[in-house]
């Protein structure tokens, strides 16, 4: 067992999947009201996308803690699969934004490129974007709890940038998975809150400009 993972730390990191999984849930229905199937396929791209790196680092872990594989392709994959998520996610809401239609050459995933440095840029800029966009809608229409949500996702985002650099132990580990489940559940509750406000308004209040 490496001393930097536990079998709970293991577990716990299903967590903030789960959470960005619900969220992503409705986000995809607010795609839809406001833009249209187009839009919500490109958000529900993304977001499986995005799951589906979480969900493989976080069973690479519990079966290399196990001791029963050390699978590494399903931790170093989450680069790839997180990136261009978040990618789909960013492009979408900038749809949203404003009202345009979707190019075509959008839907297309993006090449593979020098590894990790390139995918971790992506996912930065575009996990930053994707979430600021929101939390820009969930303002202009007036619903600030939402907002708020999507804001402490930002805040989270950089916290996790700053944390990456530093000494990876057993107790920075678990600081790092509890600010991404605070992040997740941020995220999480923002969509549901926005969701509800695109149910009850429809898009007779503007997401954007």
């Amino acid at each position: 067992m490496n001393e930097n993972y536990s079998l709970g730390l293991a577990v716990f990191d299903f967590l903030p999947t789960i959470a960005f999984l619900v969220g992503a849930f409705f986000l995809v229905r607010i795609g839809r009201v406001c833009r249209g199937s187009k839009c919500g396929r490109m958000v529900m791209a993304g977001g499986l996308l995005i799951f589906l790196g979480g969900f493989l680092k976080a069973l690479w872990k519990t079966l290399f803690v196990t001791g029963i594989a050390d699978i590494q392709w399903m931790s170093q994959g989450q680069f790839v699969f997180t990136s261009t998520g978040f990618l789909a996610i960013c492009v979408a809401m900038i749809y949203m934004v404003r009202g345009s239609k979707l190019p075509a050459s959008t839907a297309a995933l993006p090449a593979m490129a020098v590894w990790k440095i390139p995918f971790l840029f992506v996912l930065t800029v575009c996990s930053l974007g994707a979430e600021g966009i929101l939390a820009y809608i969930a303002f202009k229409r007036k619903a600030y709890v939402a907002a708020a949500g999507f804001v402490i996702g930002v805040l989270v985002i950089l916290a996790m940038a700053m944390l990456s650099s530093a000494t990876q132990s057993l107790t920075m580990q678990w600081v790092e998975e509890i600010t991404n489940t605070l992040g997740q559940m941020g995220f999480m509750t923002g969509c549901i809150l926005l969701y509800r406000n695109f149910k009850a308004y429809g898009c007779i209040a503007k997401c954007g400009a």
